[in-house]
């Protein structure tokens, strides 16, 4: 019997935990450490696929976006901390189809001062947005903080190009261009990039959410069942509920996907997530009690 349950491997854990509560006590003759083992290993597989299609959406959006970037930008310089354009007229962008990629609306413009581009583009700020003024030596970002009756700069944050070329540009003597920025971007905005990020991203939270829900759940169980002279000790709580954990874990993550995709939300999938841990463990208790 021993041998049989030695050999009951990573995806018939997954089927029984789903499907066959009856094997949930196989399971538990294992031993905590393999329970761990299943719940961890299911954790890392569920956030290695959340993090493909998290990918595959950011490459898509990504893309759009330097394109969009490519098209709507001025030629531009940049040398010895100076930014120039070739155009003269201002660059404003904060139309819909820019604030689809983005999040705060930008205007360059080289020929003004500090003070002149706060005074012309502070009205461009609202309250869940900022705006971004790249001017010849700075750049300065304008909330809808700033009140210009006030005699301080609360509102408006500068900082000066010097200060960023020190830390991310090695040849100070080159001059850059807008394909150079073009190139940066689409080089920073790789696969490999964006998968690795999602995946600590994904693993992290997915682990301590589930870590929480279990550890919460099993003291909770363990505690109704001594007080009901229903012997389930804590350990045997823990390795039920992580076993009962894993459709739960597989709802939710289906979920993130599919809410990526259709950009909705369900306010109460946390309650859906504990709810159906909680009717495996009851079928599970009641299962047991009859014996």
């Amino acid at each position: 019997m021993e041998n049989n349950i030695t050999k009951i491997n990573f995806f018939k854990k997954v089927w029984y935990s789903i499907t066959k509560i009856s094997k949930y006590e196989d399971m538990r003759k294992e031993g905590l450490g393999k329970s761990i083992k299943y719940i961890l290993t299911l954790t890392l597989w569920l956030a290695i696929i959340l993090a493909i299609f998290a990918t595959i959406l950011q490459i898509s959006i990504s893309n759009k976006a330097i394109s969009y970037l490519d098209e709507k930008l001025p030629q531009m310089k940049f040398k010895d901390n100076v930014l120039s354009i070739e155009d003269e007229d201002a660059t404003i962008l904060n139309e819909d189809e820019f604030k689809e990629y983005f999040k705060n609306a930008v205007v360059i413009n080289t020929l003004l001062e500090k003070q002149e581009a706060v005074n012309q583009y502070k009205d461009l700020a609202t309250e869940n947005n900022d705006v971004l003024v790249f001017l010849s030596d700075k750049y300065i970002v304008i909330s809808n903080k700033y009140n210009p009756e006030n005699e301080n700069e609360e509102g408006i944050t500068t900082y000066n190009y010097s200060d960023i070329s020190d830390k991310y540009i090695k040849d100070k003597s080159m001059e850059y261009t807008k394909t150079h920025l073009i190139e940066y971007l689409r080089n920073h905005s790789s696969a490999t990039y964006y998968f690795a990020q999602f995946w600590i991203i994904y693993l992290a939270m997915i682990t301590f959410i589930y870590f929480v829900y279990i550890i919460l759940i099993s003291a909770g169980i363990w505690l109704a069942t001594k007080l009901a002279k229903f012997k389930w000790t804590f350990k045997e709580s823990l390795m039920n509920t992580i076993y009962a954990a894993t459709l739960s874990e597989i709802i939710y993550v289906a979920y993130m996907i599919v809410s990526y995709y259709a950009k909705f939300s369900i306010s109460f999938m946390d309650i859906i997530s504990l709810v159906l841990i909680f009717v495996y463990l009851f079928i599970l208790l009641w299962k047991d009690k009859k014996r």
